[in-house]
């Protein structure tokens, strides 16, 4: 697993602080001016602003208007920027950001008003001198900005820096956007009125947050009437059961109680787990469409004909984890009244264990159901029936032994509403559910979408929660509600309000650490980045086997920062030195794959096949990042591995040579021979063919195997056979047909277990014999004793196709002897 990059700058703060400390450890540079820290606001200060009436009266065109427009020259494009695609720009701003000078600490911009960005959309571009894109945008959203990537109609302003991006570039040419410079935005940080001002988009803003607070203070009554009428039912109930006479056993009383959990005591995931489909973030378009199918499932034809989830029996929810799946799965489950089994998937992966656990709960019905009133369950119709919930259905891709494809057919034939969850649907093995699932992928939830929820739950624990933090925790956490949740609960312990002031803090333990892809990853190795030796090894564990094999494959097209664009020796020099460390990491990957499993040498493997050439290589890439190419190169080499060995199982005796030679000398040769007659004769050149193959004891599969590894110039497959007529190569297929071909020897299983049976008409041993004018019987006959003897202990021998079993003739029945055929047996003393 790999750290998450600095979302906020958190090198630079910490850097900052120390320089603070000892001023005389920092360089000679002395960088932008220092700006001093004011302090919070004071009610003086408010009562100034309010009688100036900057709050009430100016808006946020007004302010726009008085702060000067960026430079002109950072809106101008080269030549080659044009050219540039995204992975080249990346690279020319790290490498420019990387050459910036100090950077400004965030507490150290003077502090704006509450929400004084309130309406503002804004989109930041370019490098700028002092200030971090990650820095820039948390400032926006503390003060109340909408953050976004691209460039609309709708946008108020830009912020713009160096190396901008080419198509933004031309988007506010011909939109005319308003575009201003590092000190423009921190000037209009301290020039904004509160809550935006006047403005309509300010306004409209407000509005919207006053909504959103009353809907939260909506949901919570509406959650504390729940809980109330919950505890009243609960109390009706007890109180029914005291009333009851108790059953005596023997003498003995007994009284089921019901535990009762103190809710101080739970985890706030827990606490506040959804308990109605309203407390469900996201995803609502999906969660009505399984409510609607589960409802009517028994109701409904599933013929699989359709394309609509009603001709369906089962449905695949797939989604990255944390996001509510199983949940939402469960819930709507049992408001229905349905009986949940859940079952998690990856402990059943065979074919033989599904059938003997699973086989039985497609026609079944729910025990509990039986034992309930009719009054007792809101869903009577459904009280007596279940769901079968089979969770982490990908995890049976690996070594599942036909688990899938049986899981598959339960899909088909099930009478009982089947949910499938997973995480990646993406894996092979998973396509064979796509023709009996409907496949409902669920995404992650929005910030806006979780906010009224994380409010609501604040709110009931006395936790005082900024709103426009919520985009932040979203973004730290990957969009996971739940570990948002966690987060609020650990504050509440020893804080009673979560902003931005105690988020640089706190937010190490904040951030989730979560699983990169190899395209992240080898995008930030070989980028000029300023991750430490541990951040860097870091990255190589998130696919050890993968990221070694992608910084091979792409780190000839990187251009190196610290070598001259134009010096071409200096580049190749580089490229040698991480193509010799790469080769060093192959004898280091040797001593841990081989027997002597020396697994402790993982870091030292880690820095010599990735942290360390991408550090002598890293800078631009020129071009975009390729899968590695040598997984198909070496499937393709043990293809052909296969096939020469194949080949040399069946000429021996002919060639008598190894795979080296075979695949080098004898190989042309024999394509020349089985190509030449049907390129020259056509169809009478087939009868030499078939005898060379059987001189060699060739067979089809052989054959096309010759053609397949000759593939070097005009050797190649394509150039000669596909232009055969074809009459000629039917021909060809008809009349090897027809007879059966001398075989010398067969591979370990050709023979065994198959269905179809071959038979020969002579062995190598008769055809040898015949040609050498040699036929002993007696030697037969050893040979036939031996063999026998040979074979009387092997309990599958008749399952052997070259082994054809001789069935004793039957007896046949005795005639009836007349006197006349019995006197002279009587007389000769002989048995009938």
């Amino acid at each position: 697993m790999a750290v998450i990059d600095d979302f906020f700058g958190k090198n630079a703060v910490k850097n900052n602080k120390a320089k603070r400390k000892n001023p005389s450890s920092a360089g000679t540079d002395p960088g932008p001016p220092a700006v001093k820290k004011p302090k919070a606001e004071s009610k003086e200060m408010k009562k100034e602003v309010k009688k100036e009436g900057v709050d009430t009266q100016v808006s946020a065109e007004d302010v726009l208007k008085t702060i000067p427009d960026a430079d002109p020259s950072l809106l101008d494009l080269s030549p080659d920027a044009e050219k540039m695609n995204f992975f080249q720009l990346k690279a020319k701003q790290n490498a420019n950001g990387s050459e910036a000078g100090e950077q400004l600490d965030i507490d150290s911009i003077p502090r704006g008003r509450e929400n004084c960005l309130n309406g503002l959309t804004i989109v930041f571009t370019g490098v700028l001198p002092s200030l971090d894109r990650e820095q820039c945008e948390q400032l926006s959203a503390r003060y109340g900005a909408k953050i976004t990537k691209s460039i609309s109609g709708k946008t108020s302003l830009v912020v713009i820096g160096s190396d901008a991006g080419p198509s933004k570039v031309k988007k506010i040419k011909s939109l005319g956007t308003k575009c201003i410079d590092q000190e423009g935005f921190i000037q209009l940080i301290s020039q904004m009125p509160a809550d935006g001002g006047s403005g309509e988009n300010a306004v409209k803003e407000m509005a919207k947050k006053k909504e959103l607070e009353k809907k939260v203070e909506q949901d919570i009554e509406e959650e504390i009437k729940k809980e109330q009428e919950q505890e009243q039912e609960q109390e009706q109930e007890q109180e029914r059961t005291k009333a009851k006479p108790q059953k005596s056993t023997g003498g003995s009383t007994f009284r089921a109680e019901k535990k009762v959990v103190d809710k101080d005591t739970q985890l706030w995931t827990v606490r506040y787990a959804p308990t109605d489909m309203k407390h469900i973030c996201g995803n609502k378009g999906n969660v009505e469409m399984l409510h609607s199918w589960l409802s009517t499932w028994f109701d409904k034809k599933h013929d699989l004909n359709g394309s609509t989830i009603d001709h369906y029996k089962a449905v695949l929810i797939s989604g990255p984890p944390g996001i509510g799946k199983t949940t939402a799965a469960t819930l709507i489950s049992k408001k229905l009244g349905y009986d949940v089994i859940e079952k998690n998937a990856s402990d059943f992966r065979s074919k033989k264990v599904l059938n003997e656990h699973l086989k039985v709960c497609l026609d079944n019905t729910s025990v509990s159901g039986y034992f309930q009133h009719d009054g007792e369950s809101k869903n009577a119709a459904n009280g007596k029936r279940f769901v079968l919930l089979m969770d982490e259905v990908d995890g049976m891709s690996s070594g599942d032994n036909g688990g899938v494809a049986q899981l598959a057919q339960f899909c088909k034939t099930t009478k009982t509403p089947m949910i499938l969850i997973c995480n990646d649907k993406s894996l092979p093995k998973m396509r064979t559910l796509d023709k009996y699932c409907f496949d409902l992928g669920w995404r992650r939830p929005t910030s806006r979408e979780m906010k009224s929820r994380l409010m609501s739950i604040a709110h009931r624990e006395g936790l005082k929660l900024d709103p426009n933090l919520i985009d932040k925790l979203v973004a730290i956490t990957h969009n996971d509600i739940r570990q948002i949740i966690n987060i609020m609960s650990t504050v509440a312990r020893t804080q009673k309000s979560l902003n931005f002031d105690n988020l640089n803090q706190m937010q190490d333990s904040w951030e989730k650490e979560v699983s990169l892809k190899p395209f992240d990853v080898i995008a930030r190795l070989l980028s000029p980045n300023k991750l430490s030796i541990n951040d860097r090894i870091g990255l190589y564990f998130n696919d050890m086997d993968l990221v070694p094999l992608m910084v091979h494959e792409n780190y000839r097209s990187t251009r190196p920062a610290c070598v001259n664009a134009s010096n071409k020796l200096d580049h190749l020099r580089q490229l040698a030195k991480a193509s010799d460390l790469i080769s060093q990491s192959d004898l280091v990957n040797q001593r841990i794959r081989s027997g002597e499993q020396q697994w402790s040498l993982l870091p030292f493997h880690a820095i010599l096949s990735t942290v360390y050439p991408a550090a002598e290589i890293q800078g631009q890439i020129t071009g975009r990042i390729n899968f590695t190419s040598w997984l198909g190169q070496n499937s393709k080499k043990m293809k052909f591995d296969r096939m020469v060995q194949n080949l040399q199982y069946h000429t021996c005796t002919r060639t008598r040579t190894n795979n080296v030679d075979l695949r080098l000398h004898y190989v042309p040769f024999l394509r020349d021979r089985l190509l030449a007659p049907l390129a020259k004769h056509g169809a009478d050149g087939v009868s030499d063919v078939l005898e060379t193959m059987d001189e060699y004891y060739l067979t089809k599969e052989n054959f096309d195997n010759v053609l397949e590894l000759a593939v070097h110039g005009s050797m190649k497959f394509d150039d000669v056979y596909k232009k055969l007529p074809t009459a000629v190569k039917s021909g060809f297929t008809r009349k090897y047909n027809s007879y059966v071909h001398p075989t010398i020897i067969y591979k370990t299983g050709d023979s065994v277990g198959s269905s179809v049976r071959r038979t020969q008409d002579e062995s190598i041993e008769d055809e040898e014999r015949r040609k050498n004018g040699a036929d002993d019987p007696d030697a037969d006959n050893d040979n036939d004793q031996d063999d026998a003897a040979d074979d009387s202990g092997s309990g599958d021998i008749l399952k052997d196709n070259l082994i054809k079993e001789i069935k004793p003739k039957a007896k046949p029945k005795p005639r009836a002897k007349s006197a006349k055929q019995a006197k002279p047996a009587a007389k000769t003393g002989r048995r009938l």
